[in-house]
């Protein structure tokens, strides 16, 4: 059998590729970086089947020798205005030939919000502190490593301590080229006592195939405030994976809601470390798998320090033979007293050839804390349908209106009722 390295790595991930890449990197922190995860990425296996995180989602899913890196992107001048920019201070637009960066209202400058190349010259402690720094709570990891080594889109966020931001910054992507990959890195850093809104949006069409390895890195300081807001709508030709950590300190709070709603195939990581006292995260997610799409993604609740506190709340809908697959763990470290997490899947099974695989679990190496778990899974409550057509609903109307509200826990969530109504849109297509 052919392994999976030869089967699966495109050549724009060979060592003659990155070393072009290692030539084109300005700064001395940032090729020491890309050098160490490139070390880490060539040593480390591909993915297997016989891996139980990759046990429900093959790794041959995802092919990534059919797509083509796009080159490290370079500012270019803004040319895509769109009528949501209006409503966040600062707009980073990303598509194939390059990427903008606008200050809407001014907040540019009292924020930091640069390329990695302009960040790590500027703010050069900053990014060696952050950038593939201590929010990486798992080692050995593939997809991190290739994503820390080749990443062809750099963006560094930093908010000044005790700053609010008012409105927030809003990164764009959307990519044209067919079968391009793009591998996007985001490090994010809100200071102490600081309060700021991010929200990314991934868009293509469907005819438009893309990969996409993204990774982010979110730094939540002493007493700050984070809100996180990712809605991936990629053609049905796309594939996404993505790695993404979280590390929140004391009396600070992370939102953090992730909107997965394109893609032909969809594979992500989310973990966060709840680290000193009093830190609080709150995780969300909503997925819908139609047709054949196939959505996994696995979270992890970190608690490093006793009295922490995390709640996560993930809700998908599966329909046709699309497949879902969720894996949590509640890890709480040695010494974690006083802890108090929990964690739920709602799951919902629209007809009898979807499928939808729900494992949340423990791993609890402290006493004297409150760690929880459940899922649920089920269709339609037929006595809902009946109650909604006896009230003039078609069934078609009903079944539409109940999708619609087990999912709007999670809609609420989000501030901007632009990304509220692009959220009911998408469900209302897949319906």
């Amino acid at each position: 059998m052919t392994p999976l390295a030869t089967q699966h790595e495109p050549a724009a991930l060979n060592p003659a590729a990155f070393q072009d890449i290692l030539v084109s990197t300005a700064t001395t922190t940032l090729k020491e970086k890309r050098q160490a995860a490139f070390n880490a990425f060539s040593a480390l296996p591909w993915p297997t089947l016989r891996d139980e995180e990759w046990r429900r989602t093959d790794p041959a899913s995802l092919p990534l020798d059919r797509f083509h890196s796009l080159p490290v992107l370079e500012p270019v001048a803004s040319a895509d205005e769109h009528e949501l920019d209006a409503l966040f201070d600062v707009v980073v637009s990303v598509h194939e030939s390059g990427y903008s960066i606008r200050d809407r209202s001014g907040a540019g400058s009292r924020i930091t919000v640069q390329s990695l190349a302009d960040a790590a010259r500027d703010h050069h402690e900053a990014v060696s502190r952050y950038l593939h720094g201590p929010a990486l709570i798992e080692e050995n990891r593939k997809f991190t490593e290739l994503n820390g080594a080749f990443w062809n889109f750099g963006l560094f966020i930093r908010i000044p301590a005790n700053l609010e931001v008012e409105n927030g910054v809003l990164v764009r992507y959307r990519i044209t080229r067919p079968y391009s990959l793009l591998i996007p890195k985001l490090v994010v850093v809100a200071e102490s006592g600081s309060r700021a809104n991010v929200v990314e949006v991934f868009h293509s069409e469907d005819d438009c195939p893309v990969f996409t390895v993204s990774a982010r890195e979110l730094y939540v300081e002493q007493a700050a405030r984070l809100q996180v807001f990712s809605l991936q709508e990629w053609g049905r030709t796309s594939f996404h994976v993505g790695e993404d950590w979280g590390h929140v300190e004391r009396d600070a709070q992370i939102d953090w809601v992730t909107l997965t709603l394109g893609s032909q195939v969809s594979k992500s990581t989310m973990g966060c470390n709840v680290s000193a006292p009093n830190a609080n995260a709150y995780l969300s997610g909503l997925f819908f798998a139609d047709r054949d799409q196939h959505v996994d993604q696995r979270t992890l609740q970190q608690h490093a320090s006793p009295h922490t506190y995390s709640n996560l709340l993930y809700k998908g809908a599966v329909k046709d033979q699309g497949h879902s697959v969720y894996q949590g763990i509640i890890a709480a470290k040695p010494g974690a007293i006083d802890v108090d997490a929990y964690q739920m899947n709602n799951n919902l099974v629209l007809n009898s050839g979807a499928k939808a695989d729900s494992l949340p679990g423990l791993k609890i190496d402290a006493d004297d804390l409150k760690c929880s778990h459940g899922s649920t899974m089920g269709n339609l409550d037929p006595d809902q349908l009946f109650y909604l057509q006896s009230r003039g609903f078609s069934n078609a109307e009903a079944r539409r209106t109940l999708v619609l509200a087990f999912f709007e826990e999670i809609i609420a969530k989000i501030p901007y009722a632009f990304m509220q109504d692009r959220v009911r849109a998408d469900v209302n297509r897949k319906i």
